[in-house]
């Protein structure tokens, strides 16, 4: 059989409260049905009618009684949380690391590895190398490449028609790829 613990304060509740109020205005006689608080802790209330909340409501100010001396980092700092300690996550790999410097030169061998043979293939057709691969450079030389071999600088030629086709393909799947580089 489980047995029941009680509890060891009452818990404030004033909506289970069944009694009936009379309204707490002087001079009012009708049934206070709606409650105000008295004060900022929000302990105790009112008892007023529907008229008589309204007008206790409307003048009310939660922030009556208040430290007006406060300056605004004082209130922000009440409301702070956590640690005033800054932590860094991460690292700049082009940083102040020393032994970084003699790895360098094999950075090319690392970022030719990151390319399929697709992509490779799209910069022969690009006419572009791996080293001098930015997104800015990328839109740059497509700028160029483009004027040479599209259709209405060269009505004649249908090969510069299949070249545009092709470059501009390539240029969509490269500009993918530069971007998550």
């Amino acid at each position: 059989m489980i047995k029941r613990t009680k509890r060891r304060s009452k818990y404030f509740a004033p909506q289970n409260d069944h009694a009936k109020h009379c309204c707490d205005h002087d001079g009012c006689n009708e049934a206070g049905e709606y409650r105000a608080p008295k004060d900022r802790r929000l302990k105790e209330y009112y008892w007023f009618c529907l008229k008589h909340v309204q007008e206790y409501n409307s003048k009310w100010n939660y922030f009556d009684g208040e430290e007006e001396d406060a300056t605004e980092e004082e209130t922000k700092r009440h409301f702070r949380f956590g640690s005033h300690i800054k932590y860094n996550f991460g690292f700049d790999a082009d940083g102040n690391f020393r032994f970084y410097d003699e790895y360098r030169s094999d950075y090319s061998v690392i970022k030719e590895s990151r390319f399929t043979k697709e992509e490779r293939k799209c910069l022969e057709i690009m006419e572009l190398s791996i080293d001098d691969l930015t997104e800015s450079s990328l839109k740059k030389h497509y700028k160029k490449v483009v004027k040479k071999y599209h259709p209405d600088l060269n009505p004649d030629n249908k090969d510069a028609e299949e070249k545009f086709k092709i470059l501009s393909t390539s240029y969509k799947s490269l500009l993918a790829k530069v971007k998550y580089l």
